[in-house]
């Protein structure tokens, strides 16, 4: 853990060095020190900047890996470009924005969650955060909320799909309505946009292939909490619709033989379509292997991973033809992703992560409702933020959010909905037509259009 936190400190001060940000923070091990909220942890706020006039957020997630960078990285730009634009009034005094981190260490394979509780106790006691926002693994923020909500703090998700965060809202309201998720749509809801897309992939594919009956579904998932709902809804629904379904949960600790084996397992099933359900570094293993067998199906998906435009570097290229789903890419799903998209990529000279837009939207949500409210306390910031409803949404860069009655993202167009996008040739990557099953193709601009591999394309002429 020592080294990696020190990794973690030298990672920032590149991005601070790299990006132009004029800012450094630094991760609190147990007992070492006290932190100080000041101008260096409020990007953007004026000079002498007192802790009295920041409103301090916690940030949350593993730093050094791609999950929690997004985190800090969406964090931060938000609070610099609220800062700069002088920040916000409440009760007649300006206040600025300041953003601390403290590495969870979730993204670990082999998961240790008293980390993440110690992480939260940081937050909460040694910096003394107002409110929090992050996460990415569910069975780490299962553990470590429960620091939130036992001292009444807002904690909003901006990483974890797993539906039992939001139920809970609902089952014991007194303890949990400090609960938000703002990103991603819940598992149960991933799982509907996967089916709705994937069966009118099928019903094209079938159309433009008739010698091929494309009727069998691989399903490879990351056999942990997240997946469990998304893939029992898969594996429920599509043989209702005549397909097969052949499911393979695989460690997340797997090898690159072991990917080979779970896709040539899928290739002797008969599959057409591969659906992979992976949250972390599984997806470059799979799409290297991928490559190499150049198998009889498509990859159609979810890979985290594949969302970053490094990522067609760090798999040398095999990216090619996957599609997958991500939150935003740089086309006018709101009136604000763009300017989002082009800001993100000139401070930190990369593509953002689903983490990073739901941080950047999280922060601005948050800060809205304080403003709303006039007030810095929990419970009538609670009530602001239920504010944005279906009938008041609020814009953000990735989709207009309106909370449901659990305080979760409501789930459709227009409001909160995930984009399909292709890699295609010389790392060039597209959204590609949904054909109505999410959005409609004339109003996401630009468009591209889907690539099926020449060697399926051989292969089911």
């Amino acid at each position: 853990m020592a080294s990696k936190r020190i990794i973690a400190i030298i990672l920032v001060a590149v991005i601070a060095v790299g990006g132009g940000a004029a800012a450094w923070f630094f991760l609190l091990a147990p007992g070492a020190g006290t932190f100080s909220w000041g101008t260096s942890s409020a990007p953007g706020a004026p000079a002498g900047t007192t802790a009295d006039e920041i409103i301090k957020i916690g940030l949350i997630g593993d730093l050094g890996e791609i999950q929690g960078d997004g985190t800090w990285e969406g964090g931060y730009l938000a609070a610099k470009e609220i800062n700069t634009a002088g920040g916000v009034v409440i009760n007649g005094s300006t206040y600025y924005v300041g953003v601390t981190f403290e590495d969870s260490d979730e993204s670990n394979p082999n998961l240790v969650t008293s980390r993440g509780i110690a992480a939260a106790e940081r937050l909460v006691y040694s910096k003394q955060v107002q409110y929090v926002i992050g996460g990415f693994r569910s069975e780490a923020v299962l553990a470590y909320q429960e620091v939130f909500m036992d001292n009444k703090m807002i904690f909003i998700d901006t990483g974890a799909a797993t539906d039992i965060f939001t139920e809970n809202v609902l089952s014991w309201p007194a303890r949990y309505k400090y609960f938000f998720r703002t990103n991603p749509i819940n598992s149960t809801s991933l799982g509907g946009e996967i089916f709705a897309f994937l069966l009118t992939m099928q019903a094209i594919l079938n159309g433009t292939f008739p010698n091929t009956n494309i009727d069998t579904i691989g399903v490879l998932y990351e056999d942990l909490t997240w997946t469990t709902s998304l893939v029992s809804s898969l594996t429920s629904i599509l043989p209702l619709y005549g397909l097969t379904v052949v499911p393979i949960a695989y460690d997340v600790t797997l090898s690159a033989t072991d990917m080979n084996t779970h896709l040539q397992t899928l290739t002797t099933a008969g599959v057409h379509m591969l659906i992979p359900v992976i949250s972390a570094q599984g997806g470059i293993m799979m799409m290297q292997q991928y490559a190499i067998l150049e198998p009889d199906y498509v990859v159609i998906g979810i890979d985290v991973q594949s969302q970053l435009d490094t990522f067609w570097t760090q798999s040398n290229g095999d990216a090619l033809y996957e599609t997958i789903m991500q939150g935003v890419h740089r086309v006018n799903k709101t009136t604000l992703t763009i300017a989002f998209w082009d800001a993100f990529l000139a401070e930190f000279g990369h593509d953002p992560l689903y983490t990073a837009v739901g941080t950047y939207d999280a922060v601005y949500t948050l800060i809205d409702a304080i403003v709303n409210g006039q007030d810095f306390r929990s419970d009538t910031v609670v009530t602001e933020l239920e504010a944005f409803d279906i009938n008041s949404p609020h814009e953000g860069a990735g989709g207009n959010l309106a909370f449901t009655a659990s305080h979760d993202t409501r789930e459709g167009f227009g409001l909160g909905y995930t984009l399909w996008v292709q890699w295609q040739a010389n790392g060039t990557k597209v959204v590609v037509p949904s054909y109505g099953a999410r959005y409609p193709n004339h109003l996401i601009a630009p468009m591209g259009i889907y690539q099926v591999p020449p060697w399926v394309m051989t292969a089911w002429a």
